[in-house]
């Protein structure tokens, strides 16, 4: 429902615009001065600013003036009961849409109002065309059998309100698939608005979810909206959802179930309409299961996954991907040489798509328009290449694994800290990707993955379960 703000002093014209602009769809939002227009317009993202010239305190055409250069895709349309040609002229060059003289022609109005509404429903569907062509992401460059499983996926939810939690490997894509999924759906025109919950101190967390009132806390010098009201009417995508702490995950699981939020320090209760797509690089069954992460926000984030594999598994994709990272580098006829390619084969791409971005990036600059061949690429690329065995890389998580359970504070030859076993979570650093890899190169279908694995349907199963891989409802159920 498209939100127009009336800005004008007299009572009886916001009322008669109100129900005016309920009869024909619209929603309304009135302030009585410039200065509370233009904090309404901050806030609320207004689709159309009625605005009258005459108001007390700073005047209607300071306040275009500021509409024009915070929101300067916002039309305008100036009212004025006082008629003189030269101020709507003044307003049209200082970038109004239109005027409009009162007392109102309602018919008149309406047609304004309608035109003004298209002319930002244009400019919006533009913008977000844009959106969509700038995020036809690095990762869904690709046409291995694992990434077409997953443009599958992309595709089937885009069109629901559903929410996605994206599962994979830090630089596999996961915000890049976020944005397709927004510009996919029907609510490509409103806004995708990206939180990374990890970098975000846990102190200051739930106002940059929620927004919060001014004087909610000792620095909080003005009102602050928040990301899920930014996102009204589009997407809201928290990236690292693992690391949420335990209050704020009741908090947003309560708004995932009400879909209205209370800013910090506020009493307000508002309801905003966002659809939510998270990511995780962990395994949020094991926080699940270590008692890390609520089970019902868990449910409720894991009503549709996608899980994206990392590079080593589509290295298939390497040569379309370079080349996609040549182009968008401005490399003109710079190419890879066979003995780079072979370089890249060899490496195992920790860090996944983002790595072989950046690794192109600096074979660019050091080749300098030649022939990109091995010496041009990151020491780190070629070091890691042949003398990575794979004993060693599997070496090196057992290492990273006791490592980290010598950090959690576990006492040589004493009691192990809480959860499963080293043999169990090493062992589940290697199976669970295993199962996961099998599933999707054969579509989901469990008979065909247990027979790649070599392995019993019910064994599949009992591991699918395990790492918390079956649908709500079919954990612990039978051969089908």
């Amino acid at each position: 429902m498209p939100l127009v703000l009336i800005v004008d002093d007299e009572p009886g014209v916001c009322r008669a615009l109100e129900r005016f602009l309920a009869a024909e769809g619209h929603q309304a939002a009135i302030a009585a001065t410039a200065e509370e227009g233009l904090r309404l317009a901050d806030e609320r993202r207004p689709d159309l600013v009625l605005l009258d010239v005459r108001l007390p305190g700073m005047d209607g055409l300071s306040a275009l003036r500021a509409l024009r250069e915070r929101a300067p895709e916002t039309p305008v349309v100036v009212m004025t009961a006082h008629g003189t040609m030269d101020t709507a002229l003044e307003a049209v060059r200082l970038g109004a849409y239109d005027y409009v003289s009162k007392p109102l022609d309602l018919e008149k109005t309406r047609v304004l109002v309608a035109r003004a509404l298209e002319k930002r429903r244009l400019a919006r569907e533009v913008e977000a065309l844009r959106r969509e062509v700038s995020a036809r992401p690095r990762a869904l460059v690709a046409h291995s059998p694992a990434m077409q499983e997953v443009f599958k996926r992309v595709a089937a939810v885009s069109a629901s309100d559903a929410s996605v939690l994206l599962t994979g490997e830090t630089g596999t894509g996961k915000e890049a698939v976020a944005r397709v999924i927004h510009a996919a759906s029907p609510r490509a025109l409103r806004p995708f608005v990206p939180l990374n919950c990890g970098a975000i101190p846990e102190t200051i967390l739930e106002s940059e979810l929620y927004g919060h009132e001014k004087g909610a806390f000792t620095g909080a010098d003005a009102r602050k909206v928040g990301r899920v009201e930014l996102a009204a009417g589009g997407t809201l995508f928290l990236d690292e959802i693992a690391e949420i702490p335990p209050a704020t995950q009741v908090k947003l699981l309560r708004f995932l179930e009400e879909r209205v939020i209370e800013r910090v320090g506020g009493t307000e209760r508002l309801p905003v309409d966002v659809r939510l797509v998270a990511a995780t690089n962990v395994d949020l069954g094991e926080r699940l299961r270590a008692g890390r992460f609520r089970e019902d926000l868990f449910y409720r984030l894991n009503v549709i996954t996608i899980t994206l594999p990392p590079l080593r598994d589509r290295m298939e994709d390497l040569p379309l991907l370079v080349a996609h990272f040549l182009e968008a580098a401005g490399a003109g006829p710079t190419a890879l040489s066979e003995q780079g390619l072979e370089a890249l084969r060899r490496y195992a791409w920790p860090g996944n798509v983002r790595e072989l971005r950046n690794a192109i990036e600096h074979a660019v600059v050091l080749a300098r328009g030649r022939m990109i061949g091995p010496e041009h690429l990151p020491d780190s690329v070629l070091r890691g290449g042949p003398a990575r065995s794979r004993g060693e890389a599997i070496g090196r998580l057992v290492a990273d694994e006791f490592e980290a359970r010598r950090a959690s504070g576990a006492p040589p030859g004493g009691a192990s800290p809480p959860g499963p076993p080293p043999y169990e979570a090493i062992l589940d650093l290697v199976e669970e990707p295993l199962v996961r890899r099998a599933l999707a190169a054969t579509g989901g279908n469990q008979l065909r993955a247990a027979e790649l694995l070599g392995i019993h349907r019910t064994t599949l199963r009992k591991k699918m379960e395990r790492y918390g891989m079956l649908p709500p409802g079919k954990a612990g159920e039978g051969e089908e």
